[in-house]
């Protein structure tokens, strides 16, 4: 016999704990859409402004971006073969505006060792004043020597000289003028340096003053003065903290300048890592293809820049540490390796001399070791 099945269907409302399920992953996806959206926008607009301040393409951003993240990975993939320790010979030339007929001497010496495997940043000023007696000059005058050995890479010639006396060699040597210390300051939007002493000086050289022309000193110099303690010091006040020569006591000397152009190297070292302004990055990048990207490459920049990453990932509890060390003078220290002779010795130049040199390369040796 045959008998017809009916099926009924009844139709039932979601239950509560159903509608939530659903809502749940509604807002989820739309977060996620939304965040997409928001990140691509955030991205695109991080990308225009640090395409527009380094004065690039969006497209020669992203090219460069891929060519530095790709090379990144190669290096990040065999960081254990990278070097660890990167050697820099910094050489500051003090050359103002208005005093063109002066040669071009380099008022800073700075040796500067990026050590991370032990997670330290170590710098060394020389004396400007430091005489070469191989060559018959002071340190300071070997960069200008240098233009005529070698017109187009002047700075080798001190690279070299250096590296003989003490062994130290570079891998980069950096020179910078005092307008490209200013730009940098002032790209950063100033520093902050904790002043250890004060001290004023009162004939500090006042730019932009033809000499030739004025003879007044009201004119040719001003006062500058500093007080302890931690201070924001835009270009124009950070590089008159930096060059004072002229102040009373210890801090007129060159030994405290040297110190003191070590505090505003690490000032802008600490303002760089702590950037985050898409703007900022880009013109410091312009700044780089402009000045320095004959000295250092972006491929070794970014070779170091892996270095630093690899250690700090490593050890995220533990800062980058500076270092900031000087030469010991005879006799204010009796195991000094430099001192500064009589006027009658030195046919009356005002200089320092290497009193052991055994003792004076092992003794650069056992800071950058």
């Amino acid at each position: 016999m045959k008998q017809d099945l009916t099926v009924t269907l009844e139709y039932k409302k979601p239950s509560l704990i159903f509608k939530l399920i659903l809502w749940f992953f509604g807002l989820l996806f739309l977060s996620f859409i939304s965040l997409f959206i928001y990140f691509s926008i955030k991205t695109n607009k991080i990308i225009k402004d640090f395409a527009k301040a380094a004065e690039l393409s969006k497209e020669e951003v992203l090219d460069t971006a891929s060519i530095s993240l790709n090379q990144f990975q190669d290096n990040l993939n065999n960081v254990s073969e990278l070097a660890q320790k990167y050697n820099f010979l910094i050489l500051g030339t003090d050359k103002l505006s208005g005093r063109d007929g002066d040669p071009e001497l380099t008022d800073t010496v700075m040796l500067l060792q990026a050590d991370f495997k032990n997670g330290k940043i170590k710098t060394l000023s020389l004396p400007r004043d430091l005489y070469v007696e191989n060559y018959q000059t002071k340190i300071n005058a070997l960069y200008f020597y240098g233009k005529d050995r070698y017109p187009e890479t002047p700075e080798k010639f001190p690279e070299e000289v250096i590296a003989e006396i003490s062994n130290f060699k570079a891998d980069h040597t950096i020179v910078m003028g005092i307008e490209d210390l200013e730009k940098m300051i002032d790209i950063l939007g100033g520093v902050e340096i904790d002043v250890p002493i004060a001290f004023t000086d009162p004939l500090f050289p006042i730019q932009d003053v033809d000499v030739s022309e004025i003879t007044d000193p009201k004119l040719l110099y001003e006062e500058v003065s500093f007080k302890t303690g931690f201070q924001e010091m835009d270009s124009s006040l950070a590089l008159k903290y930096m060059r004072s020569r002229h102040s009373e006591g210890d801090e007129g000397t060159d030994e405290a300048r040297a110190q003191r152009q070590q505090l505003v190297l690490e000032a802008i070292f600490d303002k760089i890592l702590k950037t985050r302004n898409p703007e900022v990055f880009g013109q410091l990048y312009r700044f780089y293809l402009d000045r320095f990207a004959k000295n250092i490459s972006t491929e070794e920049i970014i070779q170091i820049g892996t270095v630093f990453i690899d250690y700090i990932s490593k050890n995220t509890s533990t800062e980058i540490s500076f270092e900031k060390h000087q030469l010991s003078i005879y006799p204010d220290d009796e195991n000094g390796v430099i001192f500064n002779p009589p006027l009658w010795q030195s046919k009356q130049q005002w200089i320092y001399q290497i009193k052991d040199q055994i003792k004076f390369t092992e003794s650069i040796n056992a800071i950058f070791n």
